[in-house]
């Protein structure tokens, strides 16, 4: 029986902690989201919308609905380029895009007409205003969290980095 529980229970333990290491996976990627319009307007169905991750050359593509909208869900976080082709419109590229853990910019697209040789490079940063959840979050970065001067290294200290929050005592 002694021998059953000690082999049984490394095996139990594991089994308890797999939604915690799920979990601790689930955050630490964004999504980019949009519309592709042309300039009049009107919605741009069939756009084939790109991005890639500038430092690792991973791409990821979707292709716009009836809509002209658009989802790239499950992105690595870094800097990103985005870029939009249809047949009679010029190439749209987007650079200086850089997805944070849970970021999800929406990023419309406004495609000109023009010869398919013709490119338009936008080199803007795309605005990181969350407006499709109520959450309330932020990214605290790597060397500010080595630089904090936490009381017996707890976690939870790093809430008080947050804009707001407070201890009750």
């Amino acid at each position: 029986m002694k021998r059953m529980v000690t082999a049984l229970l490394p095996a139990i333990l594991f089994l308890l902690f797999i939604p915690a290491f799920a979990s601790a996976q689930a955050g630490s990627t964004a999504q980019i989201s949009g519309a592709v319009k042309d300039q009049s307007g009107g919605v741009l169905p069939g756009v084939d919308v790109t991005v890639t991750q500038v430092e690792t050359g991973f791409t990821r593509s979707a292709v716009s609905d009836d809509n002209g909208g658009y989802v790239l869900p499950n992105l690595p976080v870094g800097p990103y380029r985005l870029e939009a082709n249809l047949a009679g419109f010029r190439s749209y590229v987007q650079t200086g895009i850089v997805l944070t853990v849970n970021a999800t910019p929406a990023i419309n697209v406004v495609l000109a007409l023009g010869a398919v040789s013709e490119q338009l490079t936008i080199r803007a940063n795309a605005a990181m205003v969350e407006t499709r959840s109520t959450g309330v979050g932020q990214l605290i970065e790597n060397q500010r969290v080595l630089e904090l001067p936490l009381n017996g290294r707890q976690v939870t200290d790093l809430l008080l980095l947050s804009p707001g929050v407070t201890v009750n005592t």
